[in-house]
């Protein structure tokens, strides 16, 4: 305690002692160390803010900052109010508590329309807020994509009629604002498509448009576009296989000549037709006795008596005579044979996506050989190896007319060590200032420390002595070393003004000075 009052003593001492500027700037010095201080301390106790909800409406937006106001909770507003952000360590726990209570409900109202239903409603206002209810679910559904940021949907439902034969169609309009730097693709636009028109009864998918914020149709008009999709898909197919072809030569190439060294494009020419055959195949020479039936009659005795047949016999006095019987023998044989004729039905159905054609080029790098490295080509029996190696690759078909074409090329690498150079030289930049950031920062440190805080602490802390001034005079050796610099001061104030006198004297009469010069110089002669 003795020694902290000692320290304060000395402090007060040191700091009457100083000028007034000097005053103010040890106050200034000690009041910007006060805030650089305070400043820390709130930064470090600061809290670690995290998004809450992100895109909200200005409804939605004032509901749950309301709610967060009652609660005390700090909060931070971006995004000229639709971003909101609060403590990380409360995120989940006001998220669960807020949708408990409906928040946020968002600008599309759903199905939860008709939670509370006013008695008395018409039957128009039920239709309409039916309408209202299916357009938002529906909203709701399409901004669940991660490339759409917000939709609008417009429903004209059918209206039903008990008196026409056709059944009326309904139509929808569908407008989508996509999140920066994303697009949809044909598929995703497809099946928004058909996403509303299996959410409304009598809606087809002809009957579905599509838009963007620019007013682009992605999808509608009267026609179906499953040509377009098919055709967006072919397209897809037929980039994947060249992308593998490519992707396959390059990478089995490029572990034996080096990364780098290897171009490789392929142009595939793919067959999309899609065939059904029914085929019956008869052949005439494999008969096969299906099965073969003999029938034999054999008679033995006398034939029955006969006559004339008809009506002539049977009328009298016509002299027909009843014929008698005679005997006989009679056979009768009979032989029935089923053949069956081998037939072979054939349904073919052929697969799509067949390459008709494979178009190939390459372009292969040579080698630097020798000291300092020179380019040399790769010869004939190389490139021979390297094209087999291609064609095996990308399985060659001489009959189906591919055409591979393999060339030793120079490549031009000026511009690739160029980029090399610069991102290294970037790289070297930018490790440079963070170094120098930092020695900068460790200089100032220590100049803040060895000329500021260091001498400040040794001025502190060292004892004030006081010391009562004693006036004594001078000693005789200094009067009589002040005597002697007057008197030479003196004479020689009065050379100075002899030398000005002879020098007017010798400007006004030069002859009388000469001749004064030759008295004094005959006068100095004679006294030698």
């Amino acid at each position: 305690m003795e020694a902290f009052l000692e320290f304060l003593t000395n402090l007060g001492r040191r700091f009457n002692e100083l000028p007034a500027v000097q005053k103010v700037a040890a106050l200034g010095l000690l009041a910007g160390m006060g805030a650089a201080v305070v400043a820390m301390l709130f930064w470090a106790q600061a809290p670690d803010y995290q998004l809450l909800y992100a895109n909200l409406s200005e409804k939605d937006a004032a509901a749950v900052v309301e709610e967060l106001k009652t609660q005390n909770i700090p909060y931070e507003l971006s995004n000229q109010g639709r971003n909101i952000r609060i403590p990380s360590n409360r995120v989940h726990e006001v998220r669960l508590d807020l949708a408990s209570q409906g928040l946020p409900t968002g600008t599309e109202v759903g199905l939860e329309l008709f939670e509370d239903t006013p008695l008395g409603m018409t039957e128009f206002v039920q239709k309409l807020n039916f309408q209202r209810a299916l357009q938002g679910e529906l909203v709701r559904t399409i901004t669940s994509l991660s490339a759409v940021e917000h939709a609008r949907v417009h429903l004209v439902l059918p209206k039903t009629d008990v008196f026409s034969k056709e059944k009326p169609r309904g139509k929808a309009s569908v407008m989508v604002k996509l999140n920066a730097g994303q697009t949809l693709s044909e598929t995703q636009v497809q099946g928004i498509v058909h996403l509303v028109s299996a959410s409304v009864e009598g809606l087809q998918v002809g009957d579905v448009v599509v838009v963007d914020l620019q007013g682009n149709m992605l999808s509608g008009g009267k026609e179906v576009s499953e040509a377009a999709l098919l055709t967006a898909s072919n397209y897809k197919h037929k980039r994947r296989v060249e992308k593998e072809l490519e992707s396959s030569i390059v990478s089995m190439l490029e572990d034996a000549l080096g990364p780098g060294r290897v171009i490789a494009k392929v142009a595939a020419e793919i067959n999309f037709d899609k065939v059904e055959r029914t085929e019956e195949i008869f052949d005439p020479d494999s008969q096969v006795i299906r099965s073969e039936q003999n029938t034999t009659e054999q008679v033995i005795g006398a034939a029955p008596p006969g006559g004339l047949a008809g009506v002539q016999s049977l009328t009298p006095g016509t002299g027909n005579q009843q014929a008698t019987g005679t005997g006989s023998k009679r056979n009768n044989e009979k032989s029935t044979l089923n053949y069956e004729i081998n037939k072979v039905v054939k349904h073919v159905q052929e697969t799509t996506g067949e390459i008709q054609k494979l178009s190939v080029s390459v372009m292969v790098d040579g080698k630097m050989v020798g000291d300092p490295p020179e380019y040399q080509a790769r010869s004939q029996e190389e490139m021979a190896k390297l094209l087999q190696l291609v064609r095996t690759a990308v399985g060659y078909d001489e009959v189906r007319g591919d055409q591979i074409q393999l060339e030793n090329v120079q490549f031009d690498k000026s511009t690739r060590f160029l980029q090399s150079e610069e991102v290294v030289s970037a790289q070297k930049f930018e490790l440079a200032l963070k170094i120098a950031e930092y020695v900068i920062g460790a200089i100032l440190l220590v100049l803040l420390v060895m000329r500021v805080l260091l001498p400040m602490v040794r001025w502190i802390t060292t004892s004030v002595e006081v010391v009562e001034e004693i006036d004594e005079g001078p000693t005789p050796e200094e009067i009589q070393k002040q005597e002697e610099e007057k008197r030479m001061a003196q004479m020689a104030q009065e050379n100075i003004e002899m030398r000005k006198s002879v020098e007017e004297l010798v400007g006004r009469d030069p002859r009388y000075a000469a001749s004064v010069i030759r008295k004094w110089m005959r006068e100095r002669s004679a006294g030698a």
